[in-house]
């Protein structure tokens, strides 16, 4: 199979459960809807669900698992719904082109991330792409024997000395 139609089965597996169990996943949905309607949607052997129905499950699972939890479980789907989508590609190549412009217009940034951090001056440099980051700036290392804190000499003597 075409490494880009793997690249892009992985990235857009990502976008999909990214809006699962959020407010952008009806959108979501309905975009995929039409791109299986447009282009036919796999369905399994023996009747098993197609692409639609499972991506259903998936956001219902998702749904149900604590918000705190919900990464873990969309890394968990993800490598199933990456594989689902290698096999539809695999059988219509010519939706690439569609499933790549709806995962990167409905997916939002979160479909390819680049961060570059650049650092002027003698201060530390962050950066965070998303979540949260705390940073204590107090100094935590002994090099001086000092506490750092109130000036005074872990040993009872005074920095000022």
């Amino acid at each position: 199979m075409d490494p880009t139609l793997l690249e892009l089965a992985g990235i857009s597996s990502t976008a999909i459960l990214a809006a699962a169990a959020t407010d952008a996943w009806q959108t979501m949905r309905s975009g995929v809807a039409g791109l299986l309607r447009r282009h036919g949607e796999n369905r399994g052997e023996n009747g098993e669900p197609g692409l639609l129905e499972r991506l259903d499950e998936d956001a219902a699972a998702l749904e149900a698992v604590a918000e705190d939890d919900r990464q873990a479980a969309r890394d968990a789907r993800a490598e199933a719904l990456r594989t689902r989508l290698e096999d539809w590609l695999a059988e219509r190549p010519q939706a690439a082109a569609e499933l790549e412009a709806l995962t990167a217009r409905r997916g939002g940034p979160a479909t390819r991330n680049v961060m570059h951090v650049n650092g002027h001056g003698p201060g530390p440099t962050y950066g965070v792409m998303f979540g949260t980051m705390n940073v204590d700036n107090r100094r935590t290392d002994d090099t001086d024997g000092t506490d750092d804190t109130d000036g005074t000499d872990r040993n009872g003597g005074n920095d000022a000395s």
